[in-house]
């Protein structure tokens, strides 16, 4: 037995730790973004000022995959209403309101949208505080 074999133990069993708690700490982050993005859904499909039904409907959440190293998710009102008008275009009337002119009359705005992104606020802390309940739990 060589002078470095403890050395050589303890550095495999510090990189192995380490790669375990680089792994909770991903699967917290990514636990904390998946419950946000769910509570977001329900408060959003809830909210909908119009009682069709459509434009609920519409509403999509979607993980995105496409980007290396990234983790999100897409939420948008997909398609277009019977008489042509983009869900999304409806969708963010309702929330901020139109003034009375060429297209109809004046809608007040009911920031149903800006109100359920407001939620959010605090995100960054709330995964930091996952994080590092994780890491604790593993310490």
């Amino acid at each position: 037995m060589s002078w470095n074999d403890g050395i050589s133990k303890e550095l495999s069993e510090f990189l192995t730790d380490a790669l375990e708690i680089g792994e909770a700490a991903e699967q917290a982050f990514k636990s904390v973004i998946d419950e946000e993005v769910q509570g977001y859904e329900s408060r959003i499909t809830k909210s909908v000022p119009i009682k069709t039904g459509g434009l609920k409907a519409s509403f999509t959440v979607k993980r995105e995959q496409g980007r290396r190293n990234w983790y999100g998710y897409s939420a948008e009102f997909e398609g277009e209403a019977p008489n042509g008008e983009p869900y999304q275009k409806i969708a963010n009337v309702l929330n901020y309101g139109r003034p009375a002119g060429e297209n109809g009359g004046a809608i007040t705005g009911t920031f149903f949208i800006s109100r359920t992104i407001r939620r959010l606020k605090g995100l960054d802390e709330r995964i930091e505080a996952r994080i590092a309940a994780e890491i604790a739990k593993r310490l």
